[in-house]
């Protein structure tokens, strides 16, 4: 047995084997030849060195020696003791090469000859690998679903919400066909069908006829995105009809092609109109009158939320998602941008003594522009000669407004800028999306008779604007709208670059 085995391990049913005084260590492995055993003689060991290991368990009991013969062998005789075992237990080898044995070692079957075999197989005699109980049955699909959520944290909610909204789309369009083909296996000429015959005639553009060439690129990205994520990659082969559809010259060609043809028809992109510096305080001061004159508790708490966005985003010009997620978490003391500002909640505007002025810090963590780090700090100070435009003063207010006793359901937790419940009793606890709050500035603008097509980028727009004209230089206008390029710059505070082709 020892010449056919390069370990032999005697498994008994209790933590520590030791029985009569005489320590039998739970291994008796090979070393340079020989056989060794805790408290016995070395004894030689012939045949090859590296060969598989056999297990011997004695069986269970309630006295761990009525497991071994009456009485214990002397340590010179141990080896005797375990052949006989071996010859008892052990089933009857075939002549030939030795078999494998399965146990905690690597497989070596294919294994290339030379020093990397002879390294896996020193691997194989020294790891220990432990037992690992089998897993439940639905442990694969519980791990697909947590990767996948932590997958969804790679794109923004709003990117998320397009993508499956356009996929969603085009897989009804799909089965309506009765062809059998879903977004698995649909193909360009299915993608630009769809296109042609149903997404064009039911998604005309605002102020014309047809869609514009950005929206349609809009709805191929968000499709894109979508196959990306469900596992076709890569540019479509028409031979094997596998990879993103999207990524093919043919819909590439219809992309550019319709573009050239909205240019020729007179369409011209132009940006967002710009908020006015003049504009923004009118409509600033509408809001803050709106909430003084308000009665209902929620009506008061949404005035004054909606104030906050439109002062935030004039003068940090953050985008509209950006400014939707803020947080208590993001002010930091702008003394020591390290820490909380300890200062939070303010007190109320009406106990603040005469004269005093309170300067906040706010360091958002993964805006657009900064999405795995905090953006650069934005320091808003107090305005006391324009109260509408405070933007600590209202937020005091907010903040105090919400915790009231009547106030229940809108103290503020977490996010600032919270959409209302269905019920409007309570606000959610969840970020204010773009479009919600781009739908609540369209319909104030209105509602103060101040709409000419702003939107909620035109805050940036207006506010680099305004900058510019009062004197900052390049790198500080670049500095407040956490712009990189001067070219992209140019665009922001061009006058003139919103205005679109003039009608007959």
């Amino acid at each position: 047995a020892c010449g056919r085995y390069s370990e032999l391990r005697l498994v008994a049913p209790c933590p520590t084997p030791e029985f009569d005084g005489i320590c039998l260590s739970s291994q008796i492995r090979e070393f340079d030849g020989t056989v060794t055993a805790s408290g016995s003689a070395l004894v030689p060991m012939e045949g090859p060195a590296r060969l598989p290991v056999l297990d011997l368990s004695l069986s269970p009991a309630s006295d761990p020696v009525s497991s071994l013969p009456e009485a214990l062998p002397s340590s010179s005789s141990l080896v005797s003791l375990l052949a006989g075992l071996i010859q008892e237990r052990a089933p009857a080898l075939p002549l030939g090469p030795p078999p494998t044995v399965q146990g905690p070692s690597l497989d070596l079957s294919s294994a290339p000859q030379g020093f990397a075999e002879l390294h896996l197989r020193r691997l194989a005699m020294t790891s220990r690998v432990a037992p690992v109980a089998p897993p439940p049955v639905v442990f694969y699909q519980r791990g697909l679903e947590k990767a996948q959520a932590v997958m969804d944290q790679a794109l923004a909610d709003s990117t998320c919400e397009q993508q499956e909204a356009a996929a969603a789309e085009l897989q009804s369009w799909l089965s309506g066909m009765g062809a059998g083909i879903t977004l698995l296996d649909a193909s360009p000429e299915d993608l630009l069908v769809y296109l042609e015959e149903w997404w064009l005639p039911n998604h005309p553009g605002r102020k014309q006829e047809a869609a514009g060439p950005q929206a349609v690129k809009g709805v191929l990205s968000a499709l894109s995105g979508w196959f990306s994520q469900a596992g076709r990659v890569g540019p479509f082969d028409p031979v094997t009809r596998t990879g993103n559809p999207c990524e093919c010259p043919w819909v590439s060609d219809y992309r550019k092609g319709y573009t050239r043809l909205q240019m020729v028809g007179g369409y011209e992109e132009v940006s967002a109109v710009p908020m006015t510096k003049e504009k923004y305080s009118l409509l600033c001061q509408y809001l803050l009158d709106q909430a003084v004159s308000s009665t209902e508790v929620v009506d008061i708490l949404t005035l004054l939320r909606d104030l906050l966005c439109i002062q935030f985003m004039f003068q940090s010009t953050y985008r509209g998602y950006d400014v939707g997620k803020l947080a208590l978490g993001n002010f930091c003391h702008p003394d020591y941008p390290d820490r909380a500002d300890w200062r939070l909640p303010l007190p109320p505007p009406q106990e603040w003594p005469p004269g005093a002025t309170y300067w906040l810090c706010i360091l958002e963590r993964g805006t657009k522009t900064s999405c795995v780090q905090r953006a650069p700090a934005v320091y808003l100070q107090s305005n006391p000669t324009c109260p509408a435009q405070c933007f600590p003063r209202t937020l005091a207010l907010y903040v105090w407004r919400a915790c009231q006793p009547d106030a229940e359901g809108f103290q503020v937790a977490n996010y600032l800028f919270r959409p209302l419940q269905a019920n409007r009793l309570a606000f959610k606890e969840e970020p204010l999306s773009s479009a919600a709050l781009g739908a609540r500035v369209r319909r104030h603008l209105h509602a103060a008779g101040l709409y000419d097509g702003e939107t909620n980028h035109s805050f940036c727009r207006g506010a680099l604007q305004a900058a510019a004209q009062q004197g900052s230089d390049e790198s500080a206008l670049k500095a407040l709208g956490q712009i990189r390029s001067s070219a992209v710059l140019a665009r922001y505070t061009d006058p003139t670059h919103h205005v679109g082709p003039r009608k007959k």
